[in-house]
């Protein structure tokens, strides 16, 4: 469906709202445009601790496991080694790029269009210096990156939002070329008696250098959310979803990938500190070329939020994912992904995610395992000026599920091997950033990466540093 087509439709359902509020202005989530964040990347945007508590700010909610009804979609990390609702299903970015919108930045009413549908315009601007970067498997480039991106987020009435991004990438190697990316995402919430309903509909079209092939990858990507909430009393919730993520990819040897995914949870919140809940997990992985992957989880979390400073979050559990079309031995894998917050001092601010998933790799007739750690600290210096460094550490070994020959003799059952790794990538990345707010909407950030990928193929290994300077505005 084109865009012009969806804003025709949504403005016929935002004119049943015009006697209504005319939005509900909140930070939304939004699939940022290619390098400096590129568009297969979720980045949720936040102000920093200013005059008022971070966490408290975040999680003043009664009934912690709660959700938004409409999260982003799973495309992937919003940077390397940031927990993730899912394994990278579009691959991990080689461009470190830079931080979405940072600063003081106030999303309040936008600027009226007609009735109840305003419009907050956004641009970013970053240069980016690199070297490293592999324009094919082993040959690495030196290149300036500049990137425009401009957008609007489009409030419809009081359920629904739109937000567009086109992004112009302009390279100074002629080993990449320029691009013209991508990312549109409709979002809608509303309710009925007692339920919470939402939905989330994107669409990424990029082409960004990929550690996983080693060479600049054009995709496109569409995520569709249903998501449906039910309050059971003062305690006890039940929180439903149904995804379906479509990837199509373009090279020799790389599988485009439909998944549809059904994911449901009942929850406990014993107290204002303490919640729990357990959840069963139902997917299908269907590849264009190789083995389909249907697989099964069953995962516990805990929420714990003891006061306006500190707040953890914990979800495990384990996978059971089978192969058929080539048939395989079923691959069972712990999972999990884990988050903490803590406000030190009012103006610093530490985290630490960590997540472990199973996911198809780019490549056919390969499955790989992500597991991920980081950590991140922020500093508060005035009221306009911030410094942040992080560190990551990402595992991506890649399994094939082609089997092994079978011998000439047997008695019994065919004997089947266990799935052999083909390639194992290490990526550890540093990074420091340094942000001011030049006004109330607009702010300049200067940033310094290095990253390492000790890859099991020599062809995909490289080390790479990376500087450059990012403009942002948001209405």
């Amino acid at each position: 469906m084109s865009v012009v087509s969806i804003f025709v439709l949504l403005a016929t359902a935002a004119g049943q709202d015009a006697g209504t509020n005319a939005a509900t202005n909140r930070p939304v989530a939004q699939i940022v445009s290619t390098n400096p964040a590129p568009m297969q990347y979720i980045e949720t945007p936040s102000p920093p601790p200013a005059e008022i508590n971070q966490l408290e700010a975040q999680n003043a909610l009664t009934n912690q496991f709660e959700v938004t009804t409409n999260p982003p979609p799973p495309f992937g990390p919003a940077t390397i080694g940031s927990a993730q609702p899912t394994a990278p299903i579009m691959g991990t970015r080689a461009l470190s790029g830079a931080p979405g919108p940072v600063g003081p930045v106030t999303v309040g009413p936008g600027i009226p269009l007609w009735g109840p549908i305003n419009i907050h315009p956004h641009l970013l601007y970053t240069f980016t210096y690199g070297n490293g970067i592999e324009a094919r498997p082993g040959q690495q480039s030196r290149t300036v990156i500049n990137t425009l991106a401009p957008g609007f987020l489009l409030d419809l009435g009081k359920h629904w939002s739109i937000d567009y991004t086109p992004s112009l990438t302009f390279y100074s190697s002629s080993a990449f070329k320029n691009t013209t990316d991508e990312s549109v995402t409709l979002r809608g919430d509303w309710t009925y008696e007692d339920w919470v309903l939402g939905l989330s509909q994107s669409y990424v079209s990029t082409s960004a250098p990929l550690i996983e092939t080693g060479t600049q990858t054009d995709q496109e990507a569409y995520a569709t959310m249903l998501t449906a909430a039910y309050q059971m009393g003062s305690k006890m919730s039940l929180q439903l979803g149904l995804d379906q993520n479509f990837r199509d990819v373009t090279g020799e040897g790389l599988s485009s990938l439909k998944e549809w995914i059904t994911d449901d949870w009942l929850n406990y919140q014993a107290n204002r500190m303490f919640g729990m809940g357990i959840g069963v997990i139902l997917g299908y992985d269907d590849l264009d070329s190789g083995s389909d992957m249907p697989f099964e989880q069953i995962q516990g979390r805990i929420n714990f939020h003891p006061g306006p400073k500190l707040l953890l979050t914990l979800a495990g559990g384990g996978e059971d994912r089978q192969f058929t079309g080539p048939s395989a031995p079923a691959l069972v894998s712990p999972i999990f992904t884990a988050s903490l917050a803590y406000q030190i001092f009012q103006p610093t601010t530490i985290s630490a995610n960590a997540s472990r998933a199973v996911t198809p790799s780019l490549y056919n007739n390969q499955v790989e395992t992500v597991t991920s750690v980081n950590g991140s600290i922020r500093q508060q210096l005035s009221k306009k000026l911030s410094v942040e460094a992080d560190g990551s550490y990402m595992t991506e070994p890649q399994k094939s599920v082609v089997p092994g020959p079978l011998p000439q003799y047997f008695l019994g059952l065919a004997p089947r091997s266990t799935l052999q790794e083909v390639n194992n990538e290490k990526i550890t990345s540093f990074r420091i950033s340094l942000s001011y707010a030049v006004v109330e909407r607009a702010n300049l950030s200067v940033f310094y990466t290095v990253m390492d990928n000790s890859s099991g193929q020599a062809n995909f290994a490289y080390w790479s540093h990376q500087v450059g300077f990012s403009l942002s505005y948001r209405y």
